[in-house]
């Protein structure tokens, strides 16, 4: 059963690799992808791993283990998931969002069970590897998110989940200054918002990996280092040119308590590689925001039409899961059904673009799914963060993650997004 074992493996490293890629076959168009079913080829992959990982579980018999306090927790999560469904206007779209739920659940379970930082013989996974492979994959959304914004273009290409996004086109995320609208950096992602999240994440693993590297021994040591110093300064440019507030917010909260880590190791090699790192990344931002000194001016002001509006809606968006929560606290409006309820307030058929989910994590899980849902979600990250094998970068994961959750919604409200929820919480 070891050949089980090896393709897990290796099904397990394709995945992450074309995790951040959004290939997908459309089955149920909509007018926003909050409403879209459709079938991710990351979501067959990941299905094919979770079967051999079983299939091999299975084969070396039973074994007598200990319950962690997290899989109740999950439990209970998923189970008022599930009673929502029968609140749901859209019986068929939260069905969609409870199995894509239940996938991002075997991600989380492969890594927690399956991967582990040392003792790789017992495990399925190095987790250095699965982050070499998940930053190797972003570094080429980081690229083309560069490209995108240096030629103001974008191209469509299907078969990677490409789409085109013209800055003069209503409808695409861009920054208006009085020099015109400038586009955003999407890489092959669904929102600027969403590349920049994903590069906060790769950043950070990216910047503990660089500070407690001490020598460079070997050829595959020396590789490693330059692959992450071209992903780091590359990611931090794209990040940059994504000119998403709440991924900056969210680099600096995170870079703030990666230091705050390394102080208390009391390494000084450690901590002055750290250091050293935060000069030249502040060095670098300077070189970037210098030419785009406006648009970083316009992105953080208000005094501009297109910034007035964005807070404005964020307002909106509150009010909106207000009264979905009053009407329905206890199990919510059914999972992925937020626009559809807020459509039906308004006599509308379907959900247009007017209709956005609220730009809180917490909140839309509380509006779609109910109050005992949301506290079973805070009482997973609860014992998640007390588990006695926690990684040393796991706080300052946890809080860029925070400020994410807390300014916008894609890690919940899109499949894609509880992937990538469920991934950074198995590998803390």
């Amino acid at each position: 059963m070891s050949f089980f074992k090896k393709l897990t493996e290796y099904l397990f490293y394709l995945f992450v690799f074309l995790l951040p890629w959004q290939a997908k076959l459309i089955w149920r168009p909509a007018d926003t992808n909050f409403n879209e079913i459709s079938l991710y080829v990351t979501h067959g992959l990941l299905i094919l791993a979770i079967i051999c990982f079983l299939i091999y579980k299975v084969s070396q018999g039973n074994r007598r283990v200990r319950i962690n306090p997290v899989w109740y927790c999950l439990f209970g999560l998923e189970t008022f998931i599930y009673i929502s469904l029968w609140f749901a206007p859209d019986t068929l779209l939260a069905l969609y969002r409870y199995l894509a739920f239940l996938v991002g659940l075997g991600l989380f379970y492969l890594l927690f069970e399956g991967a582990a930082s040392h003792n790789y013989e017992d495990s399925f996974f190095s987790k250095l590897n699965i982050i070499y492979a998940f930053l190797s994959g972003l570094l080429i959304q980081a690229v083309l998110g560069i490209y995108q914004f240096l030629t103001q273009s974008s191209f469509a290409f299907k078969w990677l989940g490409l789409a085109t996004h013209d800055p003069a086109a209503l409808g695409t995320s861009v920054v208006e200054t009085i020099t015109g609208r400038w586009l955003r950096a999407y890489g092959g992602l669904d929102h600027p918002n969403i590349l920049g999240g994903l590069l906060v994440i790769g950043l950070l693993l990216a910047a503990y990996q660089l500070a407690k590297k001490k020598m460079l021994v070997g050829v595959r040591a020396t590789s490693e280092s330059i692959f992450l110093f071209v992903f780091y300064f590359i990611s931090l440019f794209a990040l940059f040119f994504t000119f998403s507030r709440g991924a900056w917010l969210a680099l600096t909260v995170g870079l703030i308590i990666l230091l705050i880590h390394f102080i208390r190791q009391k390494d000084r090699w450690m901590l002055g590689r750290y250091i050293a790192l935060l000069f030249f990344s502040a060095a670098l931002a300077v070189t970037a925001v210098f030419p785009y000194y406006s648009l970083v001016f316009a992105r953080l002001g208000a005094a501009l039409p297109l910034e007035q509006k964005s807070l404005t809606e964020r307002g909106v968006y509150l009010g909106q899961a207000e009264g979905l929560i009053k009407n329905q606290p206890w199990f919510g409006v059914g999972l992925g059904n937020y626009t559809k309820a807020l459509a039906d307030q308004k006599g509308l058929s379907n959900p247009t673009v007017n209709e956005q989910p609220v730009h809180d994590v917490f909140l839309l899980l509380w509006s779609e799914s109910g109050l005992f849902a949301l506290l079973s979600f805070l009482a997973f990250v609860f014992f998640l963060i007390k588990k006695d094998r926690r990684e040393p970068f796991a706080w300052a994961i946890l809080g860029a993650l925070l400020i994410l959750m807390l300014f916008d919604h894609w890690l919940f409200s899109l499949p894609f997004g509880v992937l990538i929820l469920f991934f950074v919480f198995g590998l803390i």
